[in-house]
């Protein structure tokens, strides 16, 4: 008998600590309605295309000009779940910040901001550099 661990199955809603997997959740938006949250004031709340994700230690999360350039390194975890209608609410979460994203009803593509969603070949999304690894060209 096979006594290897087994990873965690989520559906439809859940917690999410690893960046692979809170990228992973997040590939599934892209028109959103968005609340940002410091200490639970809402400072700022909108309509957005979520453009890029990344997980990049030394680079920010932007929403800018109804664009959201998405960085899960700036976040400690991520909650999500789906209402009745089947719509994703993902929350991610940080130092007494949090980020909430709400997947928005189909737009007509003249109203989107411009940007469409782009995302980085798995292939290359090698998380372990971006998260805990130096600079190599510092070395020089």
């Amino acid at each position: 008998m096979d006594t290897r661990s087994l990873a965690p199955v989520f559906v439809g809603s859940g917690t999410l600590t690893n960046p692979r997997d809170m990228v992973r959740a997040l590939e599934t938006l892209e028109s959103v309605d968005f609340k940002w949250e410091i200490d639970g004031e809402v400072l700022t709340e909108g309509e957005a295309t979520l453009v890029k994700l990344m997980a990049d230690s030394s680079s920010a999360t932007i929403a800018v000009n109804g664009c959201v350039f998405l960085n899960v390194a700036s976040f400690r975890f991520l909650d999500f779940e789906t209402d009745e209608q089947g719509r994703a609410t993902v929350c991610l979460h940080g130092d007494g910040t949090r980020l909430t994203l709400v997947a928005a009803p189909e737009r007509d593509t003249e109203e989107l901001p411009r940007g469409q969603m782009r995302l980085l070949e798995e292939s290359l999304f090698d998380l372990s550099p971006y998260i805990v690894g130096d600079d190599d060209e510092d070395d020089d």
